[in-house]
């Protein structure tokens, strides 16, 4: 990424959600590809299905906030990296270790930060610290996020308050299809209409509807 450029920067704060096999990662990674990126951060609950270490070439595989720590301070200001953290599936320590992440990649700078099944380190009404700081302060950072979710429902609403673009596929639940109409201003019935790998997308910024 460029450098910063404080709050001239352009926020990007991507949603990806869907059920499970919706596409939703396809769609993101399809995203990702368009432009080069030397430093990212990945949030990966399910690597050993996902595989996000396959992505960048010289990618690591991390699952300790210390050892996420060596490699930014290593790589300082400019240099390239490339971070894949897998998280233990314990919510009380996930959620201390995404805090911990989210404030050093605050603190690292331009770089984009990849968040899988946020539902796990979020709840509805409240986020870590070092998560909230970066939807609402990370274009002033130069930090670029995407976050994925099955279950949006479950998810915090300052990520969706702080969105630049939503894109959903197809929800088996009731409850995260009124959460998603809602952020996307449409019928619940349209977002309840979604079958196979089809979805729907709303640029934030410009109130552009895509679908596919």
């Amino acid at each position: 990424m460029a450098a910063d450029k404080g709050n001239n920067q352009v926020a990007r704060v991507e949603a990806f959600m869907g059920s499970t096999g919706s596409g939703k990662t396809t769609r993101m990674v399809a995203r990702l590809r368009k432009k080069k990126r030397n430093r990212t951060i990945i949030w990966s609950p399910k690597e050993a299905i996902d595989n996000y270490a396959a992505l960048y070439p010289g990618s690591v595989v991390l699952n300790t906030a210390s050892a996420v720590l060596d490699v930014l301070r290593a790589a300082g200001a400019k240099g390239s990296f490339h971070i894949v953290y897998v998280p233990r599936l314990n919510r009380k320590i996930d959620q201390e270790q995404f805090n911990a992440v989210c404030k050093m990649a605050k603190a690292a700078r331009n770089l984009t930060f990849i968040v899988d099944e946020l539902h796990t380190v979020t709840l509805p009404s409240w986020s870590p610290d070092g998560w909230s700081e970066l939807t609402m302060m990370g274009r002033g950072y130069g930090i670029e996020i995407f976050g994925l979710s099955q279950r949006p429902a479950s998810v915090d609403k300052d990520f969706f308050g702080n969105l630049s673009s939503l894109n959903t596929g197809r929800l088996a639940f009731p409850d995260d299809c009124k959460v998603i109409a809602k952020a996307l201003n449409l019928p619940l019935l349209e977002v309840q209409g979604l079958t196979g790998y089809k979805w729907i997308e709303r640029n934030i910024h410009t109130g552009q509807m895509a679908r596919g």
